[in-house]
């Protein structure tokens, strides 16, 4: 991705090959879908928002020893036909990169709606 403020390449550089290339692929599938989102190093990961409004951000990339996945703020919102996302908290939903790559058109579709509800709340 061209541009990208230092601190998202310091963050990126921690990775090794194989994962910074997961965390690009799933970076890219927000950009696709979320026209002009922003990213930045928030809460140690790779943070999506718009409109640069960071209380209310979209997604964010994380990166641990089980692998990289594309983390939803507030994926309990979120419908998912394709079966995707996983957890069970109050609002926090993630989906693994394995999963995400088997279906890059319903990521897309969720970031869409990530974007659309991103200040919703639960009843």
């Amino acid at each position: 991705m061209a541009d990208r403020p230092r601190e998202v390449e310091a963050w990126l550089g921690r990775w090794d090959r194989d994962q910074r290339e997961r965390v690009d692929w799933l970076a890219g599938r927000v950009h696709a879908a979320a026209a002009g989102a922003q990213e930045a190093v928030k809460w140690s990961r790779l943070t999506f928002t718009v409109d640069g409004n960071w209380h209310h951000w979209l997604c964010a990339v994380a990166v641990a020893a089980r692998g990289v996945s594309l983390v939803f703020h507030k994926g309990s919102l979120l419908d998912d036909p394709a079966g995707l996302l996983e957890g069970e908290g109050r609002y926090l939903r993630q989906v693994p990169y394995e999963r995400a790559a088997k279906d890059p058109e319903a990521v897309t579709e969720l970031v869409r709606q990530a974007v659309a509800r991103r200040t919703d709340m639960l009843d």
